[in-house]
């Protein structure tokens, strides 16, 4: 009895040993693999090149699963297009790039170097169909969005978010190169998935996305950039209305309640001031509803509003110590609420255009 419960202890033993072994040649086999070199072979006028290993990165309309694909050097067209996008976001070219077959355009990042790689026939096709090299810019331009964005740093491969994110950038530098909305989202309208992936979002989101991109480039069209409130910010200013801020022979000439009878508050942010103070730029970022009524509403937009009085003198209301302050008040970065009225009485279509400060408030802090 003895011997046999020896013979089967020993058996399970062997058993449980072969089996380890095996596991343990199952895990080297699947960690050669992971950390298995992926080798790059650039391509010149003599050879073409390939990239051998999985290299994932993110691509257009598929995430990469190649394990060997080969490289040729690029068209001409497609370096100018790519050197265009990089020269209105400001920055050099930095990118290996190179065309291959993959039905796809690709970023991605081996050896710390930056890759753009492309299928020519995939660019010429989306032209073609759109009848325009518009398609082929916006794909590029999605690829240098993910380099720009550190999608190829962070990530082996697409995901939705960081995809949404390449085309707004598409959507955003386009507008800066001169396409149409329509020039923007062509190519994504003919390559898009009408459902999405676990990968890329579906078509509809991301045309959105481009829309976005390209609708905040367009806005910059008009609004410079916004200065930052500025040190004395916590200051508390007087507050000036129609009385110190309008010259007396307009207030009391006749209808004047027309022009000053009320106030139509607007909120804005000083951009610009004339070394005079007769000028100041304000960009509007809450207009009323009275305003936008009577006129219409010009939220985010850049207005020109003229000081009629800058100093104290006998033609307004405004003290010493408010015209002492007001220089003070009317400087870059400055946060206001505000009324302003177009013309004065009595001066027919000759001041038309011409818009007056008629009520004037600092506010404390990044008010808005």
């Amino acid at each position: 009895m003895n011997i046999h419960l020896i013979l089967i202890l020993t058996t399970l033993i062997l058993l449980t040993s072969c089996n380890n072994t095996n596991d343990n040649k199952a895990k080297q086999t699947d960690s050669s693999i992971a950390e298995k070199p992926i080798v790059v072979v650039e391509p010149n006028s003599n050879i073409n090149g390939s990239i051998n290993g999985n290299f994932g990165g993110c691509g257009y309309n598929y995430t990469p699963s190649n394990e060997t694909i080969t490289l040729y050097e690029p068209r001409q067209r497609e370096i100018s297009q790519i050197n265009s996008i990089l020269k209105f976001s400001g920055l050099a070219s930095n990118f290996k790039i190179y065309s291959a077959s993959i039905d796809n355009a690709i970023a991605t990042v081996i050896d710390n170097k930056r890759y753009i790689l492309y299928d020519p026939r995939l660019l010429s096709y989306t032209d073609i169909k759109s009848g325009s090299y518009w398609s082929s810019m916006s794909i590029l331009a999605h690829e240098i969005g993910h380099h720009l964005s550190g999608h190829t740093i962070t990530s082996k491969g697409s995901n939705p978010r960081d995809e949404l994110e390449a085309d707004k950038y598409s959507g955003f530098i386009l507008y800066k190169l001169g396409a149409t909305l329509d020039d923007a989202t062509n190519a994504i309208r003919t390559l898009g998935s009408e459902t999405g992936s676990t990968t890329h979002p579906p078509k509809s989101e991301r045309i959105e996305a481009i829309t976005q991109g390209w609708n905040e480039a367009n806005q910059t069209r008009y609004n410079g950039a916004i200065p930052p409130p500025p040190n004395d910010n916590e200051n508390n200013f007087p507050i000036y209305d129609v009385r110190s801020l309008i010259r007396e022979e307009y207030r009391t000439a006749e209808n004047n309640e027309i022009w000053y009878g009320s106030y139509h508050f607007l909120y804005g942010i000083i951009t610009e001031v004339s070394k005079d103070l007769g000028e100041v730029k304000v960009h509007i970022v809450k207009s009323s509803p009275s305003f936008a009524n009577d006129f219409r509403d010009i939220k985010n937009e850049d207005w020109t509003v003229h000081l009629d009085q800058t100093s104290w003198s006998g033609e307004n209301e405004m003290s010493h110590s408010a015209s002492m302050n007001l220089p003070s008040l009317m400087v870059p970065g400055r946060r206001i609420k505000f009324a302003m009225v177009e013309g004065y009485p009595g001066c027919g279509t000759s001041a038309n255009g011409m818009w007056s400060f008629i009520y004037l408030e600092g506010l404390n802090g990044d008010s808005f």
